[in-house]
């Protein structure tokens, strides 16, 4: 129980905006003169603009994990090993506080805003993909509690590459989806919950690979764009020449 309080209050003190932000902004939306900007940007402005987002969302996540302590015993091999290959999911899992499925919308800079938003990107798949992702994890209704705990699960996984002590990972993993079920049997009718939660971990590994392949792709056609004008921290994090990178 004192991993479980202690992963919680991590997750409420690292959240990009808290439940009340979440719920004041839920109706204010881009407007259609907004979204026809967001539209008419240049596939390498989008691009850049979702980066920044991304990366912003990251280091929030970094945070989390920083103040998790039994992250904080791991070796720091592993703790880098995880966050390389993990943070992003732990964004999409978060992605669900951020989304409203009664409308299907995201909040980005400030506002919630549809699929259409992000038409310049050129990755429609990716984004389909994400939201109904969102819109799934939404349908679980999770608490902050779970939603805490179910993100230090998907970031502390022993099945990462190249770690120098899975079985110290797994033990702690382990601990947590222990409270995880604990939460969930406390909150829950539906005894499936973590069965499901479980269940979607591939869907979050496959998002991940989806954007690291889309990248790829952009950075082949503008190399300068993704050197010169991305954050260091994305580049670092998503750059396939990294043996720990996520992929």
């Amino acid at each position: 129980d004192r991993i479980a309080q202690n992963i919680i209050k991590s997750h409420l003190e690292t959240c990009q905006y808290t439940m009340e932000e979440l719920h004041q902004l839920a109706w204010q939306t881009h407007t259609y003169e907004e979204i026809k900007v967001y539209q008419s940007k240049t596939r390498e402005a989008l691009w850049q603009q979702c980066a920044i987002q991304i990366t912003h969302a990251i280091q929030y996540v970094v945070e989390f994990a920083k103040r998790i302590t039994g992250f904080m015993e791991l070796c720091q091999n592993d703790q880098i090993l995880l966050l390389k290959s993990g943070c992003l999911e732990v964004v999409l899992v978060r992605m669900c506080r951020a989304f409203n499925p009664l409308n299907n919308t995201v909040l980005f800079e400030g506002k919630y805003g549809g699929m259409q938003m992000f038409k310049a990107l050129g990755s429609d798949d990716l984004v389909n993909e994400a939201f109904d992702f969102a819109k799934n994890l939404c349908s679980l209704q999770l608490t902050e509690e779970e939603i805490a705990l179910f993100s230090s699960a998907v970031l502390i996984s022993p099945d990462r590459a190249w770690l120098i002590e899975p079985r110290k990972v797994q033990k702690l993993q382990e601990k947590i989806y222990f409270a995880l079920q604990h939460v969930i049997q406390k909150n829950h009718l539906d005894d499936e919950t973590l069965t499901k939660l479980i269940a979607k971990i591939p869907t979050i590994t496959a998002l991940c690979n989806l954007h690291g392949e889309k990248l790829q792709v952009f950075k082949q056609s503008h190399p300068d764009i993704v050197n010169t004008l991305f954050p260091p921290l994305y580049k670092e994090l998503f750059n396939p020449d990294s043996t720990t990178g996520c992929k």
